[in-house]
């Protein structure tokens, strides 16, 4: 992925973020997978079929070329752009165990480490969509690793998916069997682990699953408020990118939920999603990543309108491209330099959309991007975080 717009000012050093232990091209991501191991020599670790349990482990992603210093990868944090994409490989996967078994102390162990070097003590659970393989979701955290300057645990669930455009039609339905794993995953990591706060992120057909989870949880302790269910899980904000969810299933059966367990819930939606548009006309219903509100009632509208926890952001129309290679408009989560740049935002400061650049039209309308905006984000940064201000800025 591009970097986000925030890394490119010349007047922050994000390498202020790295440990000095950390400072070279490796970047530790830890995994759970429900997909079955590959057989000896094959090219990946993990095949797209499901396995017999929840695997957990770590992964090493080299970032750049081979042979680059760090000094290299950072400057590449500049040049880098989408006609010059920055390549990641990934080079060793360890695998502890299953969750649930023999692998959970060495997966907490392994987040303390990382949270204990940390400036933040956060960790990030990803849930991506489909048609990805698991090297693509663990190269692809990994850069998003770098980008929090190693200062968070970073952990991405991976299930079994095709990588056919048709394997739609039956991955992301068959992926609704490891919601189970997801919310075993989030409790995992809040109950069990060090991290001060922990920060939720799903994209596009991952988005449900990662919903659905949380109704669970929250299901576990009916009794609880949010203040109780805010200490017992520390979940910060909760993002769903380019989400595949029935709006109206979400409103009435998913946010309840998830506003009583994270701190924040922040949706990135999308008019000109051309995946959401076809999945929406397949399903006869509106994507929460692309809504009509219209098929909403007065007393949704009001629910969602009232809701203090709830951020809507629309991306439509942000300069820049919004895709990288799928279908028109759904990727801008990681093609899109200024809505990565909100999105890792979101992960390290618990700020509100007005301080991280964006603007809001008069009513009740969604935050957007300003033209200006590139300007406005640095800034904020630059005022709010002078430890990584370059010396004579």
């Amino acid at each position: 992925m591009p970097p986000p717009v925030v890394v490119t000012d010349p007047r922050l050093d994000f390498a202020r973020r790295v440990a000095p232990a950390d400072r070279d091209t490796d970047v530790r991501v830890l995994y759970a997978t429900t997909r079955a191991p590959s057989p000896p020599g094959a090219p990946e670790r993990y095949q797209p079929r499901p396995g017999d349990r929840t695997r957990l482990g770590q992964a090493e992603v080299q970032l750049g070329e081979p042979g680059w210093s760090f000094a290299d990868l950072m400057a590449s944090d500049v040049t880098s752009t989408n006609e010059t994409l920055r390549p990641a490989r990934l080079t060793e996967v360890e695998e502890f165990g299953a969750m649930g078994e023999d692998g959970d102390r060495a997966f907490v162990a392994a987040v303390d480490r990382q949270v204990q070097a940390s400036s933040t003590g956060e960790a990030v659970i990803y849930v991506p969509g489909y048609r990805v393989t698991f090297d693509q979701v663990l190269v692809f955290m990994g850069a998003w690793a770098h980008y929090l300057g190693r200062s968070s645990a970073v952990v991405a669930f991976s299930w079994p998916t095709g990588t056919r455009v048709w394997n739609y039609f039956l991955d992301c339905r068959r992926a609704q069997a490891f919601v189970p794993d997801i919310e075993r995953l989030i409790a995992l990591v809040s109950e069990k682990t060090q991290a001060r706060r922990v920060n939720l992120i799903a994209f596009s057909c991952g988005s449900p699953l990662l919903a659905e989870a949380l109704v669970k949880l929250r299901a576990r302790h009916p009794e609880e408020d949010h203040a109780a269910l805010q200490r017992r899980y520390r979940i910060g904000n909760a993002l769903f990118v380019a989400a595949d969810i029935d709006l109206k299933t979400f409103a009435r059966a998913h946010l309840p939920a998830v506003s009583d367990v994270a701190v924040r819930t922040l949706v990135y939606v999308s008019k000109d999603d051309g995946a959401l548009k076809w999945s929406g006309f397949l399903a006869r219903a509106s994507r929460l990543g692309r809504p009509n509100f219209e098929e909403l009632t007065r007393e949704d509208l009001e629910t969602l309108a009232s809701n203090e926890r709830l951020v809507g952001i629309d991306v439509t129309g942000v300069y820049g491209p919004h895709e990288l290679g799928g279908m028109r408009g759904h990727g801008f989560f990681f093609a899109n330099p200024r809505v990565s740049s909100d999105v890792l935002l979101s992960m390290i400061y618990p700020f509100d959309a007005a301080w991280r650049g964006l603007a809001h039209p008069p009513g009740r309308g969604m935050w957007t991007f300003p033209d200006d905006y590139p300007q406005r984000v640095k800034d904020a940064v630059y005022a709010a975080a002078p430890a990584l201000r370059r010396e004579g800025r």
